[in-house]
């Protein structure tokens, strides 16, 4: 799930952007948390995960401009709004990913949107114990979790891992990512499937097998996963 904070002292302008952003991500087939904040300060007090954040230059007692500064070290993806453009070249820096013109255009806000929301996919990461230590793997590096018992066995572009979950508590971790249990022994990340053709091909060169009940399903998923 994607965490999207908007922080802007207009409620008017909150709005309209929250509704934006709901069309957005329902038009993609996914999960967001909007949260709204009346300052660049109440963001700051509350520190709560955000992983894109709509930011008004004139966001009360802090500025837009401030909080971008004090989130330098922040792995937090920017987007500028303001009513007025001269204020742009300030706004630039590190994870700023463009500057809107208020009042916001939905073609402007989808076409940042898109950009933030690809990157952001390609960069996240899941965190799992595996043999008394923590490990991070790059969701789209996963091809696929196969149980071992209690446990489950990572397959990716970086070789195999052991975790110490099992299958059914990855599913859940996972369901709003793109991840499919196909079998009761294997969970697929749809990003790296090349075919189906009654088993699953995945892109480097394996096939899972799909259990008769999920295969309808899992053509389903696809498609879906497909169009977005």
């Amino acid at each position: 799930m994607i965490k999207i904070g908007i922080c802007d002292d207009e409620r008017a302008s909150r709005k309209v952007v929250g509704e934006l952003l709901r069309g957005y991500f329902r038009d993609k087939n996914m999960e967001c948390q909007q949260t709204e904040y009346g300052s660049g300060k109440e963001f700051l007090e509350r520190a709560e995960e955000t992983d894109i954040l709509l930011l008004d230059i004139d966001a009360g007692e802090v500025s837009g401009l401030q909080l971008k500064n004090m989130l330098q070290g922040e792995d937090i993806k920017i987007l500028f709004m303001a009513n007025h453009m001269e204020e742009m070249p300030e706004a630039f820096g590190r994870n700023v990913y463009g500057f809107l013109k208020k009042p916001v255009e939905k073609r402007c806000l989808e076409k940042c949107l898109s950009q933030m929301v690809e990157d952001l996919t390609e960069s996240r990461c899941i965190v799992l114990k595996s043999l008394n230590r923590n490990i991070a793997v790059k969701l789209k590096d996963i091809f696929y979790f196969v149980s071992e018992k209690k446990y489950s066995r990572i397959v990716s572009r970086i070789g195999e891992q052991f975790c110490d979950m099992g299958l059914g508590q990855l599913e859940k971790m996972l369901e709003h990512e793109a991840f499919f249990r196909c079998h009761r022994s294997y969970l697929v990340n749809l990003r790296n499937i090349s075919v189906i053709k009654g088993e699953i091909h995945m892109e480097n060169g394996e096939k899972i097998p799909v259990s008769r009940r999920k295969a309808g399903k899992l053509k389903f998923s696809y498609q879906i996963y497909m169009m977005i």
